[in-house]
Parts: C-alpha cells; sequence; structure tokens
C-alpha cells in the first residue's frame, strides 16, 4: 500500500488520475497469486431475461448450504464495469473478490448491470434500472435458497453503490425490501454496505452531468433521484427503518477517497442517517486506499490493502450471529 500512498502524494485524489497506475500497481501482485485466486471457480447463471443480466456465483469450499451469502455490485462510473473486466489478464478481477470473500466462508455473488449509454456502448439503462437489476438479483437469490434459510448482505462500490442505495431508499422496491428483512422469506436481508459511494452529485465535475442526465432525466432529478435524494424523502416521512425495510448498513471510505465526489456526500448521508434514525449505520476506515485499489487489493498478498474485505466478514460474522 506504499505505492498507493505514493500515487496519491504524486497524483492526488481525482478517480481519472489514479485509475490507470492503481490497476498497474496490483496487476503483478494478482499474477503471482493467480493459482489461488483461480482456486474457487465461479459459476455463472443468468438472474433475468436481458443478456447483461448475469452473475457469477462463487461458493465456500465447506458449509456452502448454510453459509451468508454475499452479493457484490462493481462501480464504474454507471457506464463501465463488468464481472470479469476483459482489460486485466487471466480474469483475475473480480475474480479476486469473489475466491477471497468465498475463501471466508461467505458464500459471493458479482452481477453484472445494465449500464449508461456511451462512446464506448452500454445497454440503455435509465433511472431505476440498477435498483432493478438488484432487485432481480435478490429474487434469483430467494429461488437459489429454495427451503433454506440464508442471511444475505447487499455491497455497492462506486456506482454499484448508487444502484444498492436505490433499491433500498426507492418505494418502488418498499414491498420486496420489508419481506426480505422480516425473516420469513427464504432469504434474510441481514446488512448492506456501501463502499465509496457518489451518494450526491453536488460536487461532481461538469464532464459527469451528461451520464447523470441520461440516467437519471433533468439536473433536478438527479438530487431527487440520487441516493441522499432519495433518503431524504424517507427522513422527512418521519418512518422508522423497519417500516421502510432498510436493514443496517456499513459505510465504508478509504484514505485517500475524493473529498468532493465521494467523501462528502457519504458524511452527509451518515450524519442525515443519525439525525433521522441514530443508530443502524457504522462506519469503518479503508486505510491506506484510494478510490479504485480496494477491490484490486484483495488476494494480492497484501495484508493491509485486504483489511477492509477481512472487516467486512467481521462485520457479516456479526449480524449472522446476532452480535451487532
Amino acid at each position: 500500500m506504499d505505492q498507493i500512498k505514493a500515487l496519491n502524494d504524486s497524483a492526488g485524489q481525482a478517480i481519472p488520475a489514479v485509475l490507470s497506475s492503481t490497476i498497474k500497481i496490483f496487476v503483478p501482485l494478482l499474477l503471482t497469486n493467480k493459482v489461488e485466486i483461480h482456486a474457487i471457480p465461479p459459476k455463472t447463471e443468468s438472474y433475468g431475461s436481458h443478456p447483461r443480466q448475469k452473475l457469477d456465483l462463487y461458493l465456500p469450499k465447506e458449509n456452502a448450504q448454510n453459509s451468508p451469502i454475499l452479493a457484490f455490485f462493481y462501480g464504474g462510473g454507471l457506464v463501465r464495469g463488468d464481472k470479469i473486466i476483459a482489460q486485466i489478464p487471466e480474469g483475475l478481477v473480480y475474480a479476486n473478490l469473489g475466491s477471497f470473500f468465498a475463501s471466508r466462508g461467505v458464500a459471493t455473488v458479482v452481477a453484472d448491470y445494465r449500464r449508461v449509454n456511451s462512446e464506448i456502448g452500454g445497454e440503455d439503462a435509465v433511472f431505476p434500472s440498477g435498483g432493478e437489476d438488484v432487485s432481480l438479483v435478490l429474487k434469483w437469490l430467494e429461488t437459489y435458497a429454495g427451503n433454506s434459510k440464508r442471511d444475505v448482505y447487499i455491497c455497492g462500490n462506486s456506482a454499484g453503490g448508487v444502484h444498492i442505495s436505490t433499491f433500498l431508499f426507492e418505494p418502488r422496491f418498499l414491498e420486496q425490501r420489508i419481506s426480505y428483512i422480516s425473516g420469513k422469506t427464504a432469504i434474510t436481508l441481514k446488512g448492506a454496505i456501501e463502499q465509496s459511494v457518489p451518494l450526491h452529485f453536488k460536487n461532481a465535475s461538469a464532464d459527469r452531468f451528461d451520464t447523470l442526465k441520461l440516467y437519471f432525466g433533468s439536473m433536478e432529478e438527479v438530487d431527487r433521484r440520487c441516493p441522499y435524494g432519495l433518503f431524504e424523502t424517507i427522513s422527512k416521512s418521519g418512518k422508522s427503518r423497519e417500516e421502510v425495510g432498510v436493514p443496517k448498513v456499513l459505510a465504508l471510505l478509504g484514505d485517500f477517497d475524493p473529498e468532493d465526489e465521494i467523501v462528502q456526500p457519504m458524511e452527509d448521508l451518515v450524519a442525515l442517517w443519525k439525525k433521522t434514525w441514530e443508530g443502524g449505520i457504522d462506519f469503518i476506515k479503508m486505510e491506506g486506499h484510494n478510490h479504485i485499489s480496494p477491490p484490486y487489493a484483495l488476494l494480492s498478498n497484501d495484508k493491509k490493502g485486504e483489511q477492509w474485505a477481512e472487516d467486512i466478514v467481521k462485520w457479516i460474522q456479526g449480524l449472522s450471529n446476532g452480535k451487532l
């Protein structure tokens, strides 16, 4: 992680400034550990009718039928991202993430979702398609669980966190959320993990506006439909966390996350959450990380870089055992 600090000192925190250099730091480390990364091969499944709605399932080698399940939604600025990134050699990312959590007893899903159209592609994603894709992944997990009872956690990194937040706060998913936190279905949604998420876009750079408007609508709709805007509506309603079907949340921020686009929006939502409900939200600092590095650090043999994921495993174990 010393190289990430050095990169921050030389290039700053802006995401475009650190993106390619961060990947270059970790790819050789991941290649060295590729045997361990591929020791848990995934099973690919369709969770919906759209060609993009596919997921990779990584299962623990022991207790796979009863383990908690983590559904991970990667970042990519709403326009990029794949469950296996083609630009990374030998399919190492996000296989490294799936294998990391599965090797620690947490069955893991890494799901593709529909993206906003851009010069590099896209699948016509418009709000609330991200929340719809999260919803469908959870319905697939409900079917997968069958007659068993499984604790489920959803984790969204950056733009993926926007999508899990849409599922968590948008009224059209209320009935499904309430059914999942009730413990009366095959899956119980025990927690949600917001990892370095742009929860509002008040400080977003101007070059993001076209994508934001394509996805959310007008700039007024961006403010209303972004996670912070959706949560503001919940806050004003005076309803309890249970009444709106929202599980406990873990918020994560990297040491070198951008202050304007990531840190301030997350701090704003945490403050509003505590004002609204007081408890039910925890916070972890991802020491030594910039905005790009956390997923790439897993199974890189950098123990400090992996600590954020070890902390998530402990948080999941605590909730699943009723200790948090």
